[in-house]
């Protein structure tokens, strides 16, 4: 790196033979930008081992011994004492990270061994349970983002492959600086000729200095300066890194899903509840009062391959319309129900669930997230929570009232309803991600070039602006038959119509679209309330949580087809991200 080398190392040069030049450009090379990329990928790894040890102890197995093995290979030789404490130091935390993972396994192992035990039997699952989908997303996510560091890493390769062959052809030409620009510095050759040359860091080179400039044709370079692969080197990172996680939570997933449908699994007599959070807690078959849960997951309902979800829903639909409104509040049914287990049921685990929903009905539940032991302290919330309106003024009565008034609106004509961002939020997401990329690219620039500098704290802030960004230039809500299709920033969900609550736009301007158990989806910064409603505007998600509502309210005019993926959308949260990172490393490499 020239900060390393700078104009000495080529005015040591003055007067050598081409080869002790090749030569010398290849020890800086060395001796730089290999230390660079070391040191870059320790960084990378101390990262990713921060995430790894709290949710995937398998790759922590692997990466602590590599981070040992490149901090005591590459870092204590030759330093000095407090340097080599630090560093032993280091090492002997991921030991202990290595042996708290080691036994998270070994943990693991053993509840297996015991669930099978407590168990006796073994049953294949049953009929109702559908084909298990979880973690083909993060799989598919985690293939992406491992394609494109390994493209960035052929291309780093590529780059130096080229500057090697160009230094090996090259001829030396010894010049004296005479000015300096950003990036550049002008010489004048030994034959009078004017010469400009790219410079990462043009003030190491005083005017009236001494430098050699190695030339093959019209490439040409400082013999101090060697190709430089930081930004290939940080794409890698920033794209190797969490795609190297999600390819291990998706086949990790997908491999223990698949453990469950492959041979007869152990089958388990216990209790469980459904809370309003719409965590689902798992009891031992004699704990009756639910006193202690042995663990908890998110669960979801799972349906065959033959069943017609649309049929099913329009039944479902009518006898909703003959229930209360009060008793649809309070749906959620917190009581124990018996239930048996399917799978051996272990911290990080796959299960399947066979038990009855409120009205004694048998269902199927699968797990859509590892099982986690409840944190100490941590209580299912078997109570309500309360969900308000967004003007506090309105009665009852005026609500129904309005929800009647948008409902006579509407004409039913069976196709599903689409809601999404108008013009205006289009143009403001576009803006707020060219300022956020162009941002990020100067801060970047800046980190490369100067060092780290507490001023750069907020451009590098501007990245949670990515997740407004894609909401702004893609949200989107879709009824169709079977309920609602939500597209947020970095995900699709389904909200059923018997499972939909209510729908709020509120008065800090965002989109809340509340399910019977609990959860909610969101979308926040859409808008202001208040001013809108001086104004006389009625925006497309204020229209959206208005329609939603009447939808909600009068089955009748739901519309009586499916919705096809295409019009789902596409959440644009990983391509904006890709986008900036890409910029970043465009105006890192330049």
């Amino acid at each position: 790196m020239p900060s390393q080398s700078g104009p000495q190392g080529a005015a040591s040069l003055h007067g050598g033979t081409g080869s002790t030049a090749v030569a010398h450009m290849t020890l800086i090379n060395s001796a730089g930008t290999d230390h660079m990329g070391r040191a870059h990928g320790a960084g990378g790894l101390a990262v990713g081992l921060l995430f790894w040890l709290a949710r995937l102890p398998e790759l922590t197995l692997i990466a602590a011994p590599a981070l040992a093995a490149v901090v005591a290979w590459g870092e204590l030789p030759g330093a000095g004492r407090m340097s080599q404490a630090a560093n032993v130091a280091v090492i002997g935390a991921l030991a202990f990270g290595w042996a708290a993972a080691r036994e998270r396994l070994a943990a693991r192992s053993r509840q297996r061994r015991i669930a099978d035990r407590a168990a006796g039997v073994r049953h294949r699952l049953p009929e109702p349970v559908g084909p298990l989908a979880r973690g083909r997303l993060p799989f598919a996510a985690g293939l992406v983002l491992c394609a494109v560091a390994a493209v960035a890493v052929l291309l780093g390769l590529s780059g130096i492959r080229a500057d090697e062959q160009h230094a090996a052809r090259s001829v030396q030409t010894t010049a004296q600086v005479i000015s300096r620009g950003e990036e550049s510095v002008q010489v004048r050759a030994d034959d009078a000729r004017r010469i400009t040359v790219d410079a990462f860091y043009p003030e190491d080179y005083r005017v009236g200095s001494t430098v050699t400039v190695l030339e093959d044709g019209s490439w040409r370079r400082l013999v101090a300066e060697p190709y430089d692969a930081f930004g290939w080197q940080l794409l890698v990172l920033a794209a190797g890194l969490p795609g190297l996680s999600l390819l291990m939570m998706g086949g990790l997933a997908r491999r223990r899903a698949a453990a469950l449908r492959r041979a007869p699994v152990p089958a388990l007599r216990v209790l469980e509840r459904t809370d309003h959070e719409g965590r689902t807690w798992i009891y031992a078959a004699d704990d009756t009062a639910g006193r202690t849960a042995l663990f908890t997951c998110l669960c979801t309902t799972t349906l065959r391959e033959d069943d017609e979800p649309a049929d099913r829903t329009e039944a479902e639909g009518q006898h909703e319309h003959e229930v209360e409104d009060e008793e649809e509040d309070c749906s959620v049914d917190t009581r124990l129900h018996e239930a048996v287990l399917f799978g051996a049921p272990y911290e990080g685990g796959e299960l399947v669930l066979i038990t009855t929903d409120h009205a004694g009905d048998p269902i199927a539940l699968h797990t859509v997230g590892p099982v986690r032991l409840p944190r100490t302290g941590k209580k299912p919330l078997l109570d309500a929570p309360a969900v308000t309106d967004t003007d506090s003024d309105t009665t009852e009565p005026e609500m129904q009232a309005r929800t009647d008034r948008i409902a006579a609106t509407l004409t039913p004509t069976g196709r599903p309803v689409r809601w999404g961002p108008g013009p205006v939020s289009r143009t403001v997401g576009l803006a707020l991600t060219a300022g956020v990329a162009t941002g990020l690219s100067l801060a970047a620039q800046d980190l490369a070039t100067d060092g780290f500098d507490w001023g750069l704290l907020p451009f590098l802030g501007l990245s949670i602006l990515i997740n407004l960004a894609a909401i702004l230039l893609n949200w989107r809500v879709i009824a169709d038959s079977t309920g609602l299709w939500l597209t947020g920033a970095w995900t699709v969900r389904h909200v059923p119509w018997e499972q939909l609550r209510a729908a709020k736009y509120t008065n800090e301007g965002g989109v809340e679209i509340h399910r019977s158990d609990g959860d909610a989806w969101r979308l926040t910064g859409l808008g202001e309330q208040r001013l809108e409603r001086r104004l006389g505007l009625r925006p497309s998600y204020a229209r959206m949580t208005e329609e939603v509502t009447a939808l909600h309210a009068h089955p009748q005019l739901r519309p009586t087809e499916s919705s096809t993926p295409r019009e789902h959308g596409l959440p644009l949260g990983p391509l904006l991200l890709l986008l900036v990172s890409l910029a970043i490393t465009v105006a890192v490499t330049r």
